[in-house]
């Protein structure tokens, strides 16, 4: 005799923990336009009730591993939910190098109103299974968190029985930190940290590429840039070299060189920072490179 399966069994159980996250994230999401907190992103949520349940401020560092976003995507969350009023930030007075992030009182108040609603839900899934189901299903979802921080940790420890060169960031030396981030800035990246104050020292970020900025009374390539033609102080690979420069030329961005086609096997074109850094940015042709640049 054949017996049906419940739903829940013939489907897979990434479908279901998405679909339970989804009654979670919109009960909240109505609860919080409904008192005109409607401006929260994406992940916002999620930031703004983990630092709900800190008592103390927590590291911007943190947020951005838990998350697993890259550090650009990050970035921009956590400026847009400055922006917004839900957070502020804070040099790390135990590590000025890095930011600290705490909820303001309008944060304070959405994470009241998105925990009420979680609230709700947890009472009408109690109401379904049970006080002890619900124990099970924090036990259960523990299980499975378990077994993701084990593969990770399996994950990197053989990484680090594997010997690996994982990239090379340039750093730049500039008249003015802030000034230079701000430039950066214009051009896309994300400020990843601003050290000291004023700032003597900064990371900038766009997708995959980093640069690093050290504050110098006086930037010592700045006479040499004016006087030597194309004298690089660092190569931005793109996958779209043509984009870029559109991108940049529609928002009135200063090319200090233009497109140029290069024998070596790439298009290029440059920007020069207020310090006088010439900074690269190319596209490889990989066909032409390997032919030394023979058509």
């Amino acid at each position: 005799m054949m017996v049906d399966k419940a739903w829940f069994e013939t489907v897979s159980i990434p479908y279901l923990i998405h679909h339970a996250q989804s009654t979670y994230g919109a009960a909240m999401r109505k609860a919080l336009e409904a008192e005109g907190y409607d401006d929260i992103p994406r992940n916002g949520l999620y930031v703004i009730g983990v630092l709900a349940y800190e008592p103390h401020n927590i590291q911007l560092a943190k947020i951005i591993d838990d998350l697993g976003l890259s550090k650009q995507a990050s970035g921009q969350l956590v400026d847009t939910l400055v922006a917004r009023g839900y957070l502020e930030r804070q040099i790390d007075p135990q590590d000025r190098r890095r930011y600290i992030v705490s909820l303001t009182e309008r944060g304070r108040d959405a994470a009241r109103i998105q925990t009420e609603a979680r609230e709700g839900i947890d009472l009408s899934l109690t109401a379904r299974i049970g006080r002890s189901g619900l124990v099970g299903l924090r036990k259960l979802l523990a299980a499975l968190i378990g077994v993701g921080r084990e593969t990770q940790s399996d994950r990197e420890a053989n990484s680090a029985r594997t010997l690996q060169v994982k990239g090379v960031t340039p750093i730049l030396f500039v008249g003015d930190v802030t000034q230079a981030a701000q430039f950066y800035m214009d051009l896309g990246f994300s400020t990843d940290f601003l050290y000291g104050t004023p700032p003597f020292y900064g990371s900038v970020s766009r997708d995959g590429a980093c640069l690093h900025l050290r504050y110098v009374a006086q930037p010592n390539f700045a006479e040499l840039a004016a006087t030597e033609e194309a004298l690089i102080l660092a190569t931005v690979e793109v996958s779209d070299i043509h984009a870029l420069h559109a991108e940049f030329e529609s928002r009135g961005l200063p090319i200090s060189r233009g497109l140029v086609h290069q024998p070596w096997g790439g298009t290029d074109f440059h920007v020069r920072d207020p310090s006088g850094n010439e900074i690269s940015f190319v596209q490889y042709h990989p066909t032409e490179r390997t032919n030394g640049g023979a058509e």
